[in-house]
This record gives C-alpha cells, sequence and structure tokens, in this order.
C-alpha cells in the first residue's frame, strides 16, 4: 500500500494545520511572519499530495500560488490587502481540516488478544480479522479516503504475508505491548512510594477492609497485612509522620464504613517528628512526589513544588500510538498488574534489607563495638527531633484528634510501639518515652484505646531486626503473631 499515506502524515498533517490556524488567529502578524507562515503551508501542501483528491486541499493550493504571485508583484502594497488574505488562509485551512475529519480511520485486529484488553485499550472500535487471506480477497480496493490500521498479534498468527501490501499501518501487539510494560515497569519503580501507596488507598477505599495499619517504617518493616486474622492493609511508609497517617486513615474511613480498627505503628518519638518541616533532600521529596501529589495537602510546609508525575504518554512521546490506544487506560492497566503481582510492599524487586541501614549486612557480622557505635549515630537522628517543642505540642492535639475521629467513626484504635535493639534502646532519648505515656495516659482519660508496647516485651532476639530499630522478615511475623492474639 501507498507508503505516502499513512497515520502518521495524518495526525501531522491535523497537527501542522492547527498550528498554522492558531497563528493566524494572533494580532499584529508582520510581513516576515506572513512569507514565513506562506512558505509553511506550501511546504505542507508540496508533502501531502496525497490529499490532491480533496477540494478544499486544491483550493488551499490555488489561493497560496495567488498570494506568492501578489508578493512577488512589487507594484502590490502587501499592507493593503492582509486581513483579506489571512481571513482566506483561514477559512480555507478549516475545510481541509473538515474534510480531514472525514476520512475514516479504521483499526483490524488480527490473531488472539491473550492479554483480554484490545477492546478496552483503543480509542477505536475494532474490526476483527478471522480469515486474513478472505478479507484481503474481499478489501483489495485502496479507498482514499480511508486509513486502515492493522494491530497483529504476532506471537499467535502464522502468516508469510507482508501486512503492509494492505494496509497503511501495521502495528505487531505483542512486542508494542511488552515494551510498554517494561515503560510501565520502569516508572513504577522510579516512584515506588507513589504507585504502592496510591493503589493502595484506592484498595482500602474500595474493599471490604476491617484493619488499617498506618505510620512509619516501623509498622512497614513490622506489621504483615496479609497475616493478620482480618482483612487488613498496611499504609505506612518510610518516614510517614502521625499527621499524614491521620490523612490517609481519615481519608479511607470516610470512604469506607466496613474499617472496624486502625492500628497506629509508633515510635516513642512519634509525636516528635514532622514531615513538613524537615529540610533534608529526602523528606521534602516525600511531599514533593507522594503525600502532596496523594492528598493535595502540604501540612506545614511553606511551600510544594507542583510536579507532573512520570506516565506512559509522557515517556512515549509517541502521537501515533497516542491516537490509537488509550495510554491512560494502559498506565493504570500495567501499573495495576505490577502492584497485585508484588502482593505488598516488599517483593523480588525491592527487597525488605534494601530500607535497612546497614543495607543487606547482617547484624551478627559485625563486632559488639562496632554495633553500639552505629546504634548510636541512629538513635542520635532521633534525639535530634527533640528540640522542636513546637512541634511536639502540635502533634500532641493531633494524635487527640486522630483518636477523637477514629472514635466518632466507631473504630477501635490501637497503638503499638515497636522494639528496638540494645544497640539503639541504649542511646535513644529517654524523654521520648515519658512524653509519650504521658500523651497516651491524656488520651485514656478520654477514650478507650489499646497500647501494645513490644519494646516491653522480652521476646526478640538479634536476628528479628536488619538494622538497629527495623524488623526482619521473622521479626515480623512475630509481632504479626502476636497481634493476632489481641485482635481476637
Amino acid at each position: 500500500m501507498n507508503n505516502k499515506y499513512n497515520l502518521y502524515k495524518y495526525i501531522s498533517g491535523n497537527n501542522v494545520i492547527d498550528r498554522i490556524i492558531s497563528i493566524l488567529n494572533e494580532e499584529n502578524i508582520n510581513t516576515d511572519m506572513e512569507i514565513e507562515i506562506i512558505n509553511s503551508i506550501a511546504d505542507f501542501i508540496q508533502s501531502n499530495l496525497q490529499y490532491e483528491y480533496l477540494e478544499s486541499f486544491n483550493k488551499l493550493a490555488d489561493v497560496v500560488v495567488n498570494i506568492i504571485e501578489n508578493f512577488n508583484n512589487e507594484s502590490i502594497d502587501l499592507n493593503i490587502d492582509k486581513k483579506n488574505r489571512i481571513d482566506k488562509l483561514i477559512k480555507y485551512l478549516s475545510n481541509l481540516k473538515e474534510d480531514f475529519n472525514s476520512i475514516e480511520v479504521n483499526l483490524y485486529f488480527y490473531g488472539k488478544d491473550k492479554y483480554n484488553i484490545i477492546d478496552r485499550c483503543t480509542n477505536k472500535n475494532v474490526i476483527y480479522i478471522n480469515d486474513i487471506n478472505e478479507y484481503i480477497h474481499l478489501n483489495n480496493e485502496i479507498k482514499n479516503d480511508q486509513i486502515k490500521i492493522l494491530i497483529v498479534s504476532e506471537e499467535t498468527v502464522d502468516s508469510n504475508l507482508d501486512f503492509n501490501l494492505y494496509f497503511h499501518d501495521v502495528l505487531y501487539y505483542d512486542k508494542l505491548m511488552n515494551a510498554m510494560f517494561e515503560i510501565s515497569e520502569k516508572i513504577y519503580y522510579e516512584n515506588y512510594d507513589y504507585n504502592y501507596l496510591s493503589k493502595t488507598l484506592e484498595k482500602c477505599k474500595r474493599e471490604n477492609v476491617e484493619t488499617l495499619v498506618v505510620g512509619n517504617s516501623y509498622p512497614l518493616t513490622g506489621i504483615d497485612s496479609k497475616l493478620l486474622s482480618n482483612k487488613s492493609e498496611n499504609l505506612s511508609i518510610s518516614s510517614q509522620d502521625l499527621y499524614y497517617s491521620y490523612k490517609l486513615a481519615e481519608e479511607v474511613i470516610n470512604n469506607n464504613e466496613s474499617i472496624k480498627r486502625c492500628i497506629i505503628g509508633a515510635g516513642y518519638y512519634l509525636v516528635n517528628h514532622d514531615l513538613s518541616k524537615c529540610k533534608g533532600e529526602y523528606s521534602t521529596n516525600m511531599l514533593k512526589y507522594l503525600y502532596y501529589p496523594i492528598l493535595k495537602d502540604r501540612h506545614n510546609a511553606e511551600r510544594v513544588e507542583n510536579i507532573e508525575l512520570s506516565n506512559l504518554r509522557k515517556a512515549l512521546n509517541n502521537d501515533m500510538i497516542d491516537y490509537i490506544f488509550n495510554l491512560k487506560f494502559l498506565d493504570n492497566h500495567f501499573i495495576d498488574l505490577i502492584y497485585r503481582e508484588n502482593n505488598g510492599y516488599f517483593n523480588k524487586v525491592l527487597k525488605r534489607e534494601m530500607i535497612s541501614i546497614l543495607r543487606g549486612v547482617k547484624l551478627s557480622s559485625i563486632i559488639e563495638d562496632e554495633k553500639y557505635r552505629l546504634g548510636e549515630i541512629r538513635a542520635n537522628q532521633h534525639n535530634d527531633l527533640h528540640k522542636y517543642t513546637e512541634t511536639k505540642e502540635e502533634y500532641d492535639c493531633i494524635f487527640n484528634e486522630f483518636i477523637n475521629f477514629l472514635k466518632e467513626k466507631g473504630v477501635d484504635p490501637i497503638i503499638v510501639v515497636f522494639p528496638t535493639t540494645k544497640y539503639y534502646s541504649k542511646f535513644i532519648n529517654k524523654t521520648y518515652e515519658d512524653e509519650f505515656y504521658k500523651i497516651i495516659e491524656g488520651i485514656k482519660e478520654k477514650y478507650e484505646v489499646k497500647l501494645v508496647d513490644f519494646s516491653k516485651m522480652d521476646i526478640f532476639e538479634e536476628d528479628d531486626f536488619i538494622d538497629f530499630d527495623h524488623m526482619s522478615e521473622t521479626g515480623c511475623i512475630k509481632i504479626t503473631h502476636e497481634l493476632n492474639k489481641i485482635l481476637n
């Protein structure tokens, strides 16, 4: 089939016409600009002679030739008739645009749709071809006002035909789907926390979830929601502070009446950490790429840069693929596939040890003095939070508001304090524990809440930790089993 006439040229032609009409509608077009526009239209006409069968195309060509002749006639004052020239160009370009829109673009599918999405992932209805030889026999006539695109599942058909002889464009379905999945997978892991949290949030609002888990990396590594005795989901993310835990729980509970209990995972420094006030790159990125895009809430941050998150359309940047396929659907579809396949925050790509400050090095392989030295460094990261007295006062109020909200919604609050190693607990500021329990006592005077403090239980061994204050898989299972006893 004539390669001069295909979908790419059709889309490009439409875009050129739109762009020229937009420029012609601007005010104060000077002579140099007008000459540039005329040259652009002339180039467009010359490279799109496949549209010679259209009356509007030929009329536009005549108008352009007439204008060029007038420009070459030095006796004519070009300024006198400028408005009329521009109006004529807009009129004939618009007529051509109308004719362009009447051209049929037909999608054909040949083969087996092993992904079962072809009807949902295209922007136009698909015509199925069962017998390609019969189709060719019955449709061998070339029509000017039609563009035929074949999407062929190359992995499910056995044919030696050169499909390009019978269609304007041929797309190889399986190769294309695999390529788009790989791009989506790359996008997914580039902004992993956003994709994981947004999908889990959707799931929490939609499904019959009974137990909600929120908090920072302690409940993220310390509770396996799949092992809890009732249907549960874990919205915890590293460095999530109490404010954003509250906002996430609020979002779910206001949209799902099935929530019966909310586990708030904590360390003793819970009310001393305000993520939105932290100035480090990691913390500001958590707001920029995670909480602000999902919750549209910057809390105490002075400003949060509004960013456009990566997506399939942006990554492909292909007008032809964008015209044929519903890339928003495919983006969501592939992200759903990855999310379901992972079946939790930790998986074969993002392993639990990757969020450990020891990066997979086992505590048992480090000498005792070094463990205490590193444990002190880790504890001091949290000790630095104690100087923010305004944060403690605000977060004391947020804690009370959170519990009050849960009680008003009929949701049982369960506050869980996670264990740490002796290498960490020896150096953590003891004031944190005193202040934490004082706040809990104040809450208990007003509300009935459960508090489970695993740091007071002598049931953990060194192998239950991946570093100084995060649980290994065995430690996580141990805590989850203990929580099941309480929940039951």
